[in-house]
Parts: C-alpha cells; structure tokens; sequence
C-alpha cells in the first residue's frame, strides 16, 4: 500500500475472498465537501486503465455529488459515502466483496 503521488490513484489493492481483484481510493474530506465527477474519472482511469481491477471502491468521508455518482454507476465503481462507511465498520456486509 501507498500514499500520497506514487500510488497511482491508488490506495489499496488486493483480492476479494473469490479472488477478484479489488483496488481501493480513499479520501478522507470534511462533511460539508463533495466527491465530484472529475474525482470519480481519475479514479476509473486508475482502476479500470492502470491497474485492470474487477471490484473498484471509491471510499469517502463525505458525499459524493449526482454527476459523480451516475458515472461511478455507469462505470461499475462502488462509491462508498460515508454513511456506508458507517454502516460498513458497524459489521454490515458489502455485497460487492462477496
């Protein structure tokens, strides 16, 4: 795992328990911030395009706007708002890790 410029948009990467392969953004945003559709983009190119991922998480701690959402939809990219953040760390399963 890296951080900062040398992760090439990524944060995590790894296999799910079916050994698909899973890559992981994390952003970690103030509440009253929003994810945009640039953000979601960048991320697409590095888990569909650098990194040939299965399972794409796009991970936040704030929401992610309408435009972002509709593309990380239309892209196959699980966005991950806080809320589901919450819910997750609580013991709730994500159905796209199964």
């Amino acid at each position: 795992m890296q951080g900062g410029g040398r992760d090439r948009g990524i944060d995590i990467t790894a296999l799910t328990a079916g050994g698909k392969r899973l890559v992981v953004q994390c952003k970690r945003f103030a509440p009253h911030l929003s994810i945009t559709s640039p953000d979601v983009q960048k991320f697409i190119r590095a888990a569909k395009v650098l990194h040939d991922s299965d399972v794409a998480l796009f991970v936040a701690t704030c929401p992610f706007t309408r435009d972002a959402l509709d593309i990380a939809t239309e892209s196959g990219i699980t966005a991950v708002h806080r809320g589901l953040v919450e819910e997750w760390s609580a013991g709730a399963v994500l159905s796209i890790l199964e």
